[in-house]
């Protein structure tokens, strides 16, 4: 999913718990892995997400936009709660995404994370940065890449 730098950062930050869009994701995705637009121009973040909902029936529990996005004062129709967000130990640049196979360019609305995506950078190397559910986070192990592959990256 193609995010701009600034709201990357209040996702990250936590300040901002739904990413909003004016699709829903499908049902069978449970992760995005976020890449972040100009300048920054790489895959920073994977998150774990809620399924998508409907102006009216996200929390107003402080999150950045939450209220606005109730009131349907964004173009956004759904939200996606995120639940968990992952830093990637190190940013996957476009340059090394296009050179590896993972991205032929910035990700366009969502497809498949390829296998190479998912296999290269395993879960169990990232480190969770922002817990929504409350409790600590299982660890993934690497061989558990067959839920990873249904992931997408969505812009």
């Amino acid at each position: 999913m193609s995010v701009r730098p600034e709201h990357m950062a209040n996702i990250a930050s936590g300040e901002k718990n739904h990413e909003y869009r004016k699709y829903s994701l499908p049902m069978t995705v449970k992760r995005v892995w976020f890449y972040t637009t100009a300048p920054v121009s790489a895959i920073e973040y994977v998150a774990q997400v809620g399924p998508g909902r409907k102006p009216g029936q996200v929390p107003e529990d402080g999150g950045m936009g939450n209220a606005d996005f109730n009131a349907g004062r964004k173009v956004s129709k759904f939200g996606h709660e995120v639940l968990r967000l992952w830093k990637v130990r190190e940013p996957i640049f476009l340059s090394t995404a296009k050179a590896r196979g993972v991205l032929k360019a910035p990700p366009q609305k969502y497809n498949f994370a390829p296998r190479e995506l998912v296999e290269g950078w395993p879960m169990s190397d990232m480190e969770i940065v922002v817990d929504r559910r409350g409790k600590p986070a299982p660890a993934v192990k690497q061989g558990e890449s067959e839920e990873e592959i249904q992931c997408k990256t969505v812009q």
